[in-house]
């Protein structure tokens, strides 16, 4: 269940990434503060030809970090910020998945850094980027430690301007998200700062 978390956040990492860092995105998403929407995540497993899927909602704070509400099949909110990842269960229990002291987690929070601060040469460091036959986005990833967790990154942009959906490829399979922005805009509350408390 941890690796699914993990998988995860570098899956959101990496769609953030190209959301912020690719031309094709209209500048209304690029620059907002907080984006807010929903997706429909679908975990595909090669071995069995069997598929998993989930969904909810979700919002990104530019300098604080991302929530996933997921309420099917099950509610759960995944928080994961420049300290942690954790997941806060129905009955308001709060659990850390991984922390700073974790080389994954540091390796995570140095891409969220690099998404946050627009710093398009750190995320050249690690992804080759290349466009398939019908215009979507393709990170390969150059080191031998991102390879390990994937074989590559498929991202299609929406007519209005945003990832509309993204697909990480491993050796077992694939995940893919469908994601809906509904908001795009440049002031963060105090009722979204409280998860990433």
């Amino acid at each position: 269940m941890k690796k699914v978390f993990i998988l995860k956040c570098f899956i959101l990492i990496y769609f953030l990434t190209s959301m912020f860092l690719t031309a094709q995105i209209k500048s209304e998403y690029k620059d907002a503060k907080l984006l807010k929407g929903n997706y429909k995540q679908i975990l595909y497993f090669n071995r069995n030809k069997k598929s998993f899927e989930s969904s909810g909602d979700f919002f990104v704070a530019s300098g604080y970090g991302i929530c996933w509400f997921t309420k099917k099949p099950k509610e759960s909110i995944t928080v994961m910020g420049e300290k942690n990842i954790s997941m806060i269960l129905p009955n308001g229990e709060k659990k850390i998945l991984s922390d700073s002291n974790n080389a994954m987690f540091s390796q995570i929070a140095d891409t969220i850094k690099s998404i946050f601060t627009y710093d398009e040469k750190a995320i050249n460091e690690s992804f080759d980027k290349s466009e398939d036959e019908n215009k979507n986005i393709i990170y390969t990833p150059k080191n031998d430690d991102l390879k390990k967790i994937l074989n590559k990154i498929e991202i299609e942009i929406s007519e209005e301007g945003y990832i509309e959906r993204i697909r990480i490829y491993n050796k077992n399979g694939y995940t893919e998200y469908i994601m809906n922005i509904l908001y795009a805009g440049n002031e963060i509350t105090d009722n979204e700062k409280k998860y990433f408390e």
